[in-house]
């Protein structure tokens, strides 16, 4: 919906007449009103036509006179005693009507009426029609416009809207986050609100403390999803949603979350979508268009504010292998493998990529293993190499700090590798000297000021401490979140000079970096091991180079064992990234929550999923089609024969007796039996779109050159398959290569008799026929010699072989049936049931009165193109409804809930039962019953398995309920310090704090579902549980705030 806007010269400049969220709205004929403390009448002006041009064109309505609505009240001032324009509201008749002068004395004189009786009992159009409000014909509707910044776009002023000048202009904004800027800006000038979603919480936070606007709401995205679900207030009043880091609706689990959201937003909000790792911006963004009817602008550059140049790190020097032009460079890739080559030499052996240090052969024999690492020394070979990969980083950044390359983020895929290469620079301190010791010593100071007793001594935080205090950081899920804060603040403010990450650091924390080291191009993605994605590695080498300090930055891919392949390292570094896929799944909170609302349904919900895009962007077309084919049908000749009466039947026979044959082919062709059957001088029967069941003879497998013109569209389906056979055949005559069957509705009947020629017109040809085409293989087979008739299709063989099939095809032609080989020796059942259904259905054609006529083939021609296009119609049709969502037959095997509704942090079935079967009445709030909980899940699982969803098997039932901190967290909630806690498990802080907060919103949302079902015993339970986890470290406030 589009908001309008008028100017009053009160200096607040344009001011909005239709409000975010409504319909309709005032707006005021008289653009530019003084209003005078005296007798003077009120003065009105015009516009001018220069002040029009400055004027939105919806901005010129009819409109509503404040003057009048104050004068209806009473003039105690004598301010309006002068003429004054009339009131009007704008309806249809008022637009179509222009008052007479007869009767303005009595429009007059309704000014004195109350207000409340100028607004219509009868639904009026809006002042403002809205992009939303009017219908398009999306049949070739464009939804999205690419605008590259790099090249010119002469009607750019035509196309994109005036406020969207403002997120396009590569002048204003180099950085794709001053886009939403520009949109939190205008939103605190139109007096409206903006909401900034970042997939995690640590990129919300530094965008709080970033922007400190109060116009300006940030929250991950589940947080919007939740709101939008419960129809918040709040949304009404929103006029942008910018999305940070979009790419996640490719996130396996959380991407549905942006699709929901998006679909959901009102049709008056203005999205803003962030990204710089999205190769198919247009598709996506074609998608967003058509969801919310409205035109969406795609502005891209490939071009880097800061170049990046790509090394690898081989025994203690770097190699370039990829500039700032983007091209690699192989010279660079075979100094680095010369010199891990010379450097393993030296070691005595390589080190194979998966497995332990092999040596030589000396060695491999010493050690029992060889090369691939096995043998009784893998323990020793590991911590090997573990030392050796510490000791690497201690030169590589001694290196970088030669060459003024600090500050450096350290990438590692793995919490327990970052932890072990910062403790491996225990003698490195590389603070600028006293003044940053003091910055640092001071903030660590502020910062642990919000922790109490105990939690100042934590061993985590002692060693962080340590760390920081040389400039040395870490930062991953483990550590605790007020750590986190404190690496992620002096990281941006220049005081940490190397930072050994996971790649959740790269997820959008605004904190570039001089230069950016890769400990590996191999992480474990919960299944298996795996190179990066070219998107993945743009996403964390993207951190390289600071903008405004430095000319290029510089990335470097650390290698301890081996140089990986350039083949795979090209693809890494310059290949495209992922493409954006739909992620959207039906969950039970999705559907619960719609049924509930009943504002959108779920069939709408899946039909404007970008996985179903494709589907729905070709409905026009296939609505058009399914209108011509419908027209097709009414206009269709109808079968006349007072002998076909029974014609229908038989086609529905004969169309089965075809099906069948196919497949029997299939399994005949790739059996043993069907290369032994199929040999030269095999007579079989072929049936094709230029051969009408003629007879013939396999010369060889195989494909030759067309004989002829007119066979080459049967040389190429056979090339196409690759399966084919050479074929001499008795064919007819027609001269010139025409086709004798051109003009012909060669509809699929089944072979009942052979096609003989008169003899005046047979002809014998060499032709390629693919194994779908032989419609029969008889049990036949004649002496031929296959060389001279290949050599000569008019050689005195190919004579005689012809004029056999003759002969053959007359005996044919007298029996009842066309005599097919026996397949009696395949034994698979499925096949000779198969067999003999065909065999039945052949024999039962000849009874239908039909088979009579003499023009069989042209009447069942006739009611094959009938039933061509009632099936294509029902296919139509099919396509074109929702029958067709692919996530449908999901939706009709959920279970509905109202309970469930509430629970988005745990399992809404399993939390739900525990509810419902008031099983937390017999604990004390600190309190839980695993086993219990166990039942509850293999019953909830047992009842999805009765609805025929894939659940797998009762052992997937209680595998995703972890209950490894369960003591640790009973502890916590009885009183006990998060020091003492931490000794009784070895899972780090980090996690520990995210599963307790975790815990505290699922309290929440139980006492939500309490007042629901009205049990007040269980709200009070959840208040008491929540009250005694939510303390100390764990929910100390954020350093942003």
């Amino acid at each position: 919906m589009r908001s309008t806007w008028t100017n009053f010269e009160f200096g607040f400049g344009w001011t909005q007449t239709v409000p975010p969220g409504f319909d309709r709205g005032l707006s005021l004929k008289v653009l530019y009103c003084l209003f005078l403390l005296t007798d003077v009448p009120v003065l009105t002006f015009e516009t001018s036509p220069s002040d029009t041009d400055q004027v939105p064109a919806y901005a010129h309505e009819t409109v509503l006179n404040i003057q009048d609505i104050l004068g209806s009240t009473g003039d105690d001032f004598g301010l309006f005693d002068a003429p004054t324009i009339q009131v009007e509201l704008v309806t249809p008749e008022t637009q179509r009507e222009q008052p007479t002068d007869e009767s303005k004395d009595t429009e007059q004189s309704s000014l004195t009426a109350d207000l409340d009786d100028l607004i219509p009992t009868k639904e009026v159009v809006p002042v403002v029609a809205t992009k939303a409000a009017k219908p398009k014909k999306e049949a070739l509707k464009e939804w999205a416009y690419v605008v590259d910044v790099n090249q010119p776009f002469p009607d750019f002023y035509e196309k994109v809207p005036e406020l969207a000048h403002k997120f396009s202009s590569p002048r204003t904004h180099p950085r794709k986050n001053r886009s939403g800027r520009i949109a939190i800006a205008l939103a605190q000038k139109h007096m409206t609100r903006a909401i900034y979603t970042s997939p995690i919480k640590a990129l919300s936070n530094q965008k709080f403390r970033d922007f400190k606007d109060p116009s300006c709401l940030i929250m991950t995205t589940e947080i919007l999803r939740s709101m939008l679900y419960r129809g918040a207030d709040l949304i009404r009043d929103v006029e942008f949603v910018i999305f940070d880091e979009v790419h996640y609706v490719n996130d396996a689990e959380r991407g549905v979350v942006w699709e929901e959201v998006i679909i959901m937003l009102p049709a008056h909000i203005t999205l803003i979508l962030l990204s710089a790792t999205v190769p198919n911006t247009r598709e996506f963004a074609d998608w967003v268009g058509r969801t919310k009817k409205r035109d969406i602008f795609v502005i891209s550059t490939q071009k880097r504010p800061v170049p990046l140049e790509h090394h690898l790190y081989v025994e203690k020097e770097i190699y370039k292998v990829v500039g700032a032009e983007k091209k690699f460079l192989s010279a660079g890739w075979e100094g680095g493998a010369v010199a891990a080559a010379a450097g393993r030499g030296g070691r005595g052996g390589a080190v194979a990529r998966g497995g332990g240090r092999g040596g030589g052969a000396a060695g491999g024999a010493n050690r029992g293993g060889g090369g691939g690492g096995g043998g009784g020394s893998g323990g020793n070979n590991s911590f090997s190499r573990d030392v050796a990969d510490r000791n690497m980083y201690v030169n590589i950044i001694s290196l970088l700090k030669k060459k003024s390359l600090l500050p450096v983020i350290v990438f590692s895929f793995s919490k327990r590798k970052c932890e072990e290469y910062a403790n491996a620079l225990v003698n490195l301190d590389l603070t600028s000297g006293s003044g940053e010791k003091s910055e640092i010593h001071v903030f660590i100071e502020r910062s642990l000021a919000r922790l109490k007793g105990t939690d100042k001594q934590l061993p985590q935080v002692l060693r962080i401490r340590d760390l920081l205090s040389r400039g040395i950081a870490v930062h991953h899920g483990g550590l605790l979140p007020i750590i986190k804060e404190m690496v992620e603040i002096l990281f941006t403010r220049g005081l940490v000079k190397v930072l050994f990450a996971t790649e959740t650091f790269a997820m959008g924390v605004n904190a570039p970096a001089r230069a950016v080291v890769f400990s590996s191009t191999r992480k474990h993605d919960g299944r298996n091991f795996r190179e990066l994605l070219p998107g993945e590695y743009t996403q964390m080498s993207g951190r390289a180079g600071r903008r405004g300090l430095d000319d290029t930055g510089v990335v470097i891919i650390a290698c301890s064992d081996e140089v990986p392949e350039p083949t795979m390292l090209n693809q890494m570094l310059l290949g495209v990234p992922t493409k954006l896929e739909s992620q959207f799944r039906l969950t039970y909170t999705m559907i619960l929550n719609l049924l509930r609302v009943e504002a959108l349904k779920v069939e709408e919900m899946i039909k404007r999923s970008f996985s179903e895009n494709t589907a729905q962007k070709m409905l026009p077309e296939q609505q058009s089609m399914y209108d011509e084919s419908a027209k097709a049908l009414s206009n269709l000749q109808k079968l006349s024969c007072s002998i076909c009466t029974d014609i229908g039947p038989f086609y529905d026979a004969s169309s089965k007796v075809v099906l069948l044959g196919h497949q029997l082919r299939e399994k005949i062709m790739r059996s043993p039996l069907g290369s032994k059957v199929a040999v030269p001088g095999r007579v079989i029967i072929v049936n094709s779109g230029f051969f009408r069941n003629v007879v013939g003879v396999i010369l060889k497998p195989g494909i030759v050159p067309p004989v002829s013109a007119s066979h080459e569209t049967a040389r190429r389906e056979a090339t196409a398959d690759g399966r084919a056979f050479i074929v001499l055949a008795v064919v007819e005559n027609m001269g010139s290569g025409a086709n004798p069957y051109a003009g012909v509705d060669l509809s699929p009947m089944p072979v009942t008799r052979v096609s003989l020629p008169a003899a005046s017109r047979q002809a014998f040809e060499v032709i390629a026929v693919p194994y779908s085409d032989m419609s029969v293989i008889t049990k036949h087979v004649i002496k031929i010699d296959q060389d001279q008739i290949l050599e000569s299709k008019l050689s005195a063989e190919a004579t005689r072989v012809g004029q056999l099939l003759v002969s053959l095809a007359e005996e044919m032609a007298q029996e009842s049936r066309i005599p097919e080989n026996d397949w009696s020796k395949i034994r698979e059942l499925e096949f000779q049931e198969k067999e003999k259904e065909k065999n039945a259905l052949l024999a039962k054609l000849s009874s239908f009165q039909c088979s009579k006529c003499p023009d069989l083939v042209e009447h069942y021609g006739i009611i094959h193109n009938e039933r061509q296009l009632e099936v294509q119609l029902a296919e139509l049709a099919h396509n074109i409804s929702d029958q067709n969502l692919e996530l449908l037959p999901d939706y009709h095997q959920r279970i509905e809930g109202r309970v469930a509704c509430e629970i988005n942090t745990a399992d809404e079935l399993i939390l739900t039962e525990l509810i419902l079967e008031n099983f937390l009445a017999d604990y004390e709030p600190a309190e839980i019953g695993i086993e219990e909980i166990k039942n509850i899940a293999i019953k909830v699982h047992s009842v999805q398995k009765m609805c025929g969803l894939d659940v797998g098997g009762p052992e997937d039932a209680i595998a995703g309920l972890k209950f490894g901190l369960v003591e640790v967290v009973y502890e916590w909630a009885r009183g006990m310090s998060f020091k003492e806690i931490t000794e009784l498990t070895d899972v780090l802080e980090g996690s520990i704090v995210r599963c307790i907060v975790r815990l505290d919103e699922t309290c929440r949302e139980v006492r939500g579902a309490s007042r629901i079902i009205g049990d007040s015993n269980l709200h009070r339970k959840m208040e008491e549980a929540a009250e005694s986890i939510r303390r100390d470290i764990v929910f100390a406030a954020s350093l942003y705030f």
